[in-house]
């Protein structure tokens, strides 16, 4: 039986039209995530990582190629409401509580009311207490937190991570990637994520695709060989040193 999640990119190119001439964003990109694994995209800035994000979520299309998730278009995947993304402004609804927050995207997909999930969810991203929180009322984390629970309530398959943690302080930043990496053990969605920091990338990754200044190539593909979960100590590691040395390697050969 054909896999569900299986994210598939296929010579895809993308070229946009600008009143200075066209832009070449991406060219030939070839990537497959399987199902129930964790991609993260990585390259300098203008690498069309976003862009490539935006299309794998239906909110834009190839100028060539084609992007299949389990056999499904992106559009068809939002159409069942099997698609959750999270950005780096968690966009959260100042008026709504936390839980309100995150039973919102289940009100815009049209599903039924589902308030144990969302109690559910709330315990899993540790914001036990905040229930009736309004979005002033909590930090840059824990409204991240309420950001990913919001991806999540509607059951995806895929779950699409755009810097979901870009606009926070390092330690922070650290302390949500443990957190992401057991929401994501015990949901085991398949997910892509952009990000700018290797070290997360590394950390939260099966694989890491390595991509060239514009148009975006795909530059390398590092594999990231350590078990789950990953503890604290894996960073001061010299496994840990040498995988981000590959990618940071890779990605200073396509800076320009």
């Amino acid at each position: 039986m054909e896999s569900r999640t299986t994210i598939s990119v296929e010579n895809v190119s993308k070229t946009f039209s600008t009143e200075s001439g066209p832009v070449h964003a991406l060219d030939d990109i070839s990537v497959e995530v399987p199902e129930g694994g964790f991609v993260s995209l990585v390259g300098p800035s203008g690498s069309g990582k976003s862009t490539l994000l935006r299309m794998m979520g239906a909110l834009d299309t190839p100028s060539i190629g084609a992007i299949s998730l389990g056999g499904l278009s992106p559009a068809d995947r939002v159409g069942r409401h099997e698609l959750g993304m999270a950005f780096q402004d968690s966009a959260l609804l100042p008026w709504r509580s936390v839980e309100s927050n995150i039973a919102f995207a289940r009100q815009m997909a049209r599903l039924p009311k589902d308030p144990d999930y969302v109690r559910e969810l709330v315990q899993l991203v540790g914001l036990a207490g905040f229930e009736r929180a309004r979005p002033a009322q909590l930090s840059g984390g824990m409204r991240q937190r309420v950001s990913i629970a919001r991806a999540l309530v509607t059951r995806p398959r895929v779950l699409l991570l755009d810097e979901p943690f870009g606009a926070l302080d390092e330690l922070l930043r650290e302390n949500l990637n443990f957190e992401l990496q057991r929401i994501w053990m015990h949901e085991r969605i398949t997910t892509v994520m952009v990000t700018h920091s290797v070290v997360e990338a590394v950390l939260l990754s099966d694989a890491i695709v390595v991509m060239s200044a514009r148009p975006g190539r795909v530059h390398a593909v590092v594999d990231v060989p350590f078990a789950r979960p990953r503890r604290r100590e894996l960073l001061d590691s010299d496994e840990f040193f040498h995988i981000c040395r590959r990618v940071s390697d890779a990605l200073r050969a396509e800076t320009p």
